[in-house]
């Protein structure tokens, strides 16, 4: 089978393959790759499987980001800025996309949520026959309009959670299948860390993700309670006009995208994990990525309670869990004061995830229900 992705890439993995790509020099797309940890595993599986896979990562047609790697990081952010408040440059994108999948010939056109695809685009690709699939990680109350809108032009959406009754509402009328997350061990591993690393990324608790207010309001209060109550807490991600005038504001680390990534999750000595705020039954099927990655790195981790996590990990013995704040403060108090104990239960989901949930046992069914649906 042949399989093109389409993906347009966050400002902030364009930063870190910059930095990568500046120290060891190379292929930049390749830099690019690499830190869209789900797309690098996703292509090597496929290949491994026996497809051909071509990944288009563009966010720019005049300035694509391996022309703009060879400018200056501010003047790159500026021009950048400007070219996407034209139109004119997305709109070439746009014509650029439809002409190398035309190129290409594939059976599947495969473009994760996020990917600003515009619908005439998807449109021409349905006229032309081609079949389209998506992975659709959000519920459909939290896209943006134009993603709910393309919910109809997709004849395949797998969701990693229980999120069909709300795509469906939206507007999807395509096969929506569950198919979890998974890991690539390859990437997600614990890793040795220096002393000026440690310095860096280290912390009693790491929190990485998003926490603003549209869709992360009970994990932002949760968080700001701990920080309240003298937890050693880093938070990675976000922006910084999301914590103005909030304590997350004193212990927030910056955005972190790739290999730091991985060093952060690993210098922990215990990794907390929310989900988005949800809906009754969302979370019935499926667990997030953090709490996969944060298994595989060989983390300890409280993840807040879902109906989903005993089809993943045996809770108490292979991860463990709250309800409350206050409940998360007592288990956080608890395991910082018994590392035995920390590190059997890290251990034992470090194993459970390497033998269930890696993205070779995932790929293997995407590949079959997208062998399904064209037939």
């Amino acid at each position: 089978m042949k399989i093109y992705v389409y993906y347009k890439v966050d400002r902030g993995y364009y930063e870190s393959a910059y930095q990568s790509w500046r120290t060891q020099r190379g292929d930049f797309n390749l830099h690019l790759l690499r830190t869209q940890h789900t797309l690098y595993s996703w292509k090597r599986e496929f290949e491994e499987l026996g497809c051909q896979v071509v990944v288009d990562m563009r966010s720019s047609f005049l300035l694509p980001q391996h022309r703009r790697a060879h400018l200056p990081l501010s003047l790159a952010k500026v021009a950048r800025a400007g070219l996407w408040g034209t139109r004119f440059d997305v709109w070439l994108l746009q014509r650029s996309l439809l002409h190398r999948i035309e190129h290409f010939k594939p059976d599947v056109v495969f473009i994760p949520l996020g990917s600003s695809i515009w619908r005439s685009t998807l449109q021409t690709l349905k006229q032309r026959g081609l079949t389209l699939v998506q992975w659709c990680g959000l519920p459909a109350q939290t896209m943006l309009p134009r993603d709910r809108a393309n919910l109809p032009y997709f004849d395949l959406i797998f969701q990693p959670a229980n999120l069909e009754s709300g795509l469906r509402a939206a507007g999807a009328t395509g096969r929506i299948a569950y198919v979890p997350i998974g890991i690539d061990p390859e990437i997600h591993r614990p890793v040795a860390l220096t002393e000026a690393e440690r310095a860096r990324y280290g912390s009693d608790v790491c929190f990485i993700g998003g926490l603003s207010n549209r869709f992360h309001q009970a994990r932002r209060q949760m968080i700001e309670f701990a920080i309240v109550q003298g937890v050693d807490v880093k938070v990675w991600g976000g922006y910084r006009e999301h914590f103005i005038g909030s304590p997350i504001l004193k212990v927030w680390q910056g955005q972190i995208w790739g290999e730091e990534q991985v060093k952060a999750l690993c210098a922990a000595k215990i990794g907390l994990n929310f989900h988005v705020d949800h809906q009754p039954g969302e979370l019935d099927r499926g667990l997030n990525v953090r709490a996969f990655e944060l298994a595989a790195c060989g983390t300890f981790q409280l993840l807040q309670r879902v109906p989903s996590v005993g089809e993943f990990f045996e809770e108490g013995k292979e991860i463990v869990c709250f309800d409350t704040a206050e409940e998360m403060l007592d288990k956080i108090r608890h395991y910082l004061s018994h590392e035995e104990e920390r590190r059997r239960i890290a251990e034992a989901a470090r194993a459970r995830v390497l033998r269930d949930h890696t993205w070779e046992r995932r790929v293997q069914k995407m590949l079959r229900l997208m062998q399904e649906v064209r037939t």
